[in-house]
């Protein structure tokens, strides 16, 4: 199993002692990552960084963990985002973020065909809803010939179909096992998911469409 974890690692400051802050590095999707490595499973970390000393010490970070990073993007110029963590008297977190500019933005905007299509091989792509909080007020499109799955991947999304093989999650919830998780799409239809769709649609590579019988109907 290889999975693809896309999403944004960003440099962590954290109130210590005195005044001080610990520098660290934090992110979402980065920490599905590492845990799936320290498990042994094939992984690797989708994301641009810049070509700074702090995006150096990341990669070799991950690397030391066994996270594949071949599918990271280097930025000339740019630095990573940043974010601090403060403390109140009674021990509650705020959080200070710097990432307006921050490489993991531009990501899809600057990836090739060659990058994409490498991200197709893999048998899990996995997105946080932070991850695509990266690429708001943008418009996100499935392209591709007639009869390659658009149209049945965003049924799929919504929870219009059920795939013909493979498992579709949402919010961590099978769809299949779980029949409340398929409102939740279309609760919250104008929204991209939060998950992993793995396997093959139900018209993608196997090239049929899902039995009749198992399709849901429409949201009313």
């Amino acid at each position: 199993m290889r999975v693809a974890s896309i999403g944004e690692c960003m440099v962590e400051f954290s109130a210590a002692r005195d005044g001080l802050f610990a520098r660290g590095f934090g992110g979402d999707t980065l920490n599905t990552a590492l845990y799936l490595a320290r498990l042994g499973v094939d992984t690797s970390y989708v994301t641009a960084l810049g070509d700074d000393p702090l995006s150096d010490a990341m990669l070799a970070a991950w690397e030391a963990e066994g996270i594949k990073t071949d599918e990271v993007m280097r930025l000339p110029g740019r630095l990573p985002g940043l974010y601090m963590i403060e403390r109140d008297a009674r021990g509650e977190r705020s959080f200070l973020y710097w990432r307006d500019r921050a490489p993991a933005r531009e990501f899809f905007d600057r990836a090739d065909d060659a990058a994409l299509e490498r991200l197709s091989r893999f048998d899990w792509l996995y997105l946080s809803g932070i991850s695509l909080s990266l690429y708001a007020n943008k418009t996100t499109a499935f392209i591709g010939p007639s009869g390659c799955g658009k149209s049945t991947l965003l049924r799929l999304l919504a929870g219009l179909l059920r795939p013909a093989a493979g498992t579709l999650r949402w919010d961590g919830a099978d769809t299949l096992g779980d029949p409340a998780a398929h409102a939740r799409p279309r609760a919250r239809r104008s929204q991209a998911p939060r998950g992993a769709l793995r396997g093959h649609a139900a018209r993608g590579r196997g090239g049929r469409h899902a039995p009749r019988a198992t399709r849901h109907a429409p949201a009313r």
